[in-house]
């Protein structure tokens, strides 16, 4: 691919606006927002199987916020199709993001909805190593050089390669302990 397109591609990802949606109401059902905070302070606590004893109410919360997320991060992706992603593009912490993406996972092996959604879903997780903080001045750099000369650009490489191994065993093994589960319910 020429180097070129990619830097002209990333000049234009970094100029559109992304929708932030740390603070904002993700409730779609009329939940209240702190009830969705509970809900997820509970599971970055607890781990994210605990939502198989809460009730359906908070299923469903959690099942609505997981897809809305999504939805986001699903954008963010298509409009970031550089290797090299600035953090503050994700629409919220990568500790949320891993929470929806498990979430969805295990709905997903729960329902058998199909190897591809898995496979998608897991290909998302480890995309979440691409995010990274790069420095201001490294952002600008890049936005004006051919990527491929950015000496630079090794050192998040070597992040995201190292990110993206850690996070791929985390959904492995995630993966591993949900189909137990199935088995066992």
């Amino acid at each position: 691919m020429n180097p070129y397109i990619n830097v002209k591609r990333m000049k234009e990802s970094l100029m559109k606006p992304t929708k932030n949606i740390k603070n904002k109401n993700l409730t779609t059902t009329g939940n209240s927002s702190s009830d969705l905070q509970t809900i997820l302070n509970t599971l970055r606590k607890t781990g994210v199987t605990t939502i198989l004893t809460m009730n359906k109410k908070a299923q469903m919360t959690m099942s609505n916020w997981a897809h809305d997320l999504m939805n986001q991060y699903n954008a963010v992706l298509k409009n970031n199709p550089m290797k090299l992603k600035d953090i503050s593009r994700l629409p919220c912490s990568k500790i949320d993001a891993k929470l929806a993406i498990k979430l969805l996972l295990m709905a997903s092996v729960k329902k058998d909805t199909g190897h591809d959604t898995v496979v998608d879903l897991k290909n998302k997780f480890v995309s979440l190593g691409s995010f990274q903080s790069i420095d201001q001045k490294d952002l600008l750099k890049l936005m004006d050089v051919d990527v491929s000369s950015f000496p630079g650009l090794n050192k998040y490489m070597n992040l995201i390669i190292s990110e993206q191994k850690v996070l791929l065993h985390e959904i492995n093994s995630f993966i591993e302990d949900i189909r137990k589960i199935k088995k066992k319910v």
